[in-house]
């Protein structure tokens, strides 16, 4: 397994697909150092300036840098114009890409196929106080919500024209859904990577991408949500579907469940009291290869100089065979519970939010989060086992403000407020 990042989407039945799609490809530029197109239509681009630099994995020359402080965009690439993606006024497509994004001293341009003549374009914008990705089609925009794209982090992005409307997934989960517009697409200039176009500009080429592209794909049909899970899962990769921990007579039983699995060959369970500074506890040994979910399981028994603690911390870090590495998320167990029916912490979250239950509450249990207006924006079925349960929850996306955290456990049901910053 080559590195994995922790989420709590549900991955249903990835295991059973995980070819990536084919069907519909039009064009697919890897950005290995060059534009040549590895798709059937072999629309390969030309390049301006931009540079070979790492991927997600730190891999040299196999992604593209675009450095535009300014406002002259200096690199960037075209590539001309194609019949197979000049896309019409109903006609479906997806196009489908990595980013990592270093710097907004302005907005930046990531894909621009004559955006401001109807056609497709894809760029970052900060108006509203944050960084957006902004997917533009007919002259209309759907933009991402607070939190969707942190600089310097990389991210897998699908925006998508589906029967009339326009996606934007993020790491494979849809952020926003929005209306295109009406302007009839006019296709007469090739379009740019890394920057925007303006044939009334001198030099047309504007609003400069600061950071790397990577694994660029168009598709003339809307991908699925689970094809787009797929991709995300290949180019982040995702893997890690789960990772929970139940405490019981000061034995921590920690859990986790992987999608796939390629190249893996063991994971170190780290423990930390500061959540800072971790230690290696345990070693468990790992499948190898796998295409099915595989659960795993650890029991940690306290030593005395981690139980005068009131949290104790862990991660996994798995390692491959060729002796890539990677850590997942950080698990907080709460040891001080006594009195405790559910906790939620930190508060205020950025990321994630841990969400931990008393020893006395077991069976199913129905975990939800709702916003201040009353709309439920996460519901997790769960069985707690007896003894504290940790639940972490994925908040990346959520937009900034007040939260209610409900866990229905038979007749009981509790609440806790958090902010999502």
């Amino acid at each position: 397994m080559k590195s994995f990042l922790l989420t709590m989407m549900a991955v249903v039945c990835l295991y059973a697909v995980t070819a990536q799609p084919t069907a519909g490809l039009m064009a697919y530029w890897r950005m290995d150092g060059n534009y040549v197109d590895a798709g059937p239509n072999f629309i390969n681009g030309t390049n301006f300036s931009s540079t070979a630099t790492t991927n997600n994995k730190g891999v040299a020359n196999t992604a593209m840098a675009y450095a535009n402080p300014g406002s002259p965009v200096v690199q960037y690439a075209t590539h001309p114009v194609n019949a197979n993606l000049s896309f019409g006024t109903n006609q479906d497509f997806t196009i489908d890409f990595s980013i990592l994004t270093t710097s907004l001293p302005h907005p930046g341009g990531l894909y621009d196929n004559n955006l401001n003549y109807g056609g497709p374009g894809i760029f970052i914008w900060s108006a509203n106080g944050f960084p957006q990705i902004v997917f533009n089609f007919k002259n209309a925009s759907a933009l991402t919500t607070n939190g969707a794209l942190p600089l310097n982090v990389w991210k897998h992005v699908a925006c998508v024209r589906a029967a009339g409307v326009t996606r934007i997934y993020v790491n494979g989960v849809l952020n926003v859904t929005a209306v295109p517009g009406t302007m009839v697409p006019v296709y007469s200039f090739p379009a740019r990577f890394g920057s925007m176009f303006y044939n009334g500009f001198s030099p047309p080429q504007y609003n400069g991408h600061n950071g790397k592209i990577d694994e660029f794909r168009i598709y003339n049909r809307a991908l699925t949500a689970l094809e787009i899970l797929i991709l995300s899962s290949v180019a982040l990769p995702v893997k890690l579907t789960s990772f929970t921990g139940v405490n019981k007579s000061n034995t921590i039983t920690l859990n986790w469940q992987t999608a796939y699995e390629q190249n893996s060959s063991h994971y170190f369970i780290q423990r930390s009291v500061d959540g800072v500074n971790f230690t290696d506890v345990a070693r468990v040994a790992a499948n190898g290869t796998s295409n099915i979910p595989l659960n795993y399981s650890y029991n940690d028994i306290l030593p005395g100089s981690v139980k005068m603690h009131k949290t104790v911390f862990y991660r996994l870090k798995s390692v491959d065979t060729d002796g890539n590495f990677g850590n997942s998320d950080i698990l907080a167990m709460q040891l001080d519970k006594t009195d405790m029916q559910l906790l939620v912490s930190p508060n205020p979250a950025k990321d994630v939010l841990q969400v931990q239950t008393a020893s006395g509450l077991s069976g199913n249990g129905v975990l939800t989060i709702t916003d201040m207006m009353g709309r439920q924006v996460y519901r997790k079925d769960l069985m707690l086992q007896t003894g504290s349960n940790t639940i972490p929850v994925n908040i990346s996306l959520f937009g900034p403000g007040v939260y209610n955290v409900r866990l229905i456990n038979g007749s009981e049901s509790h609440v806790k407020q958090f902010v999502k910053e």
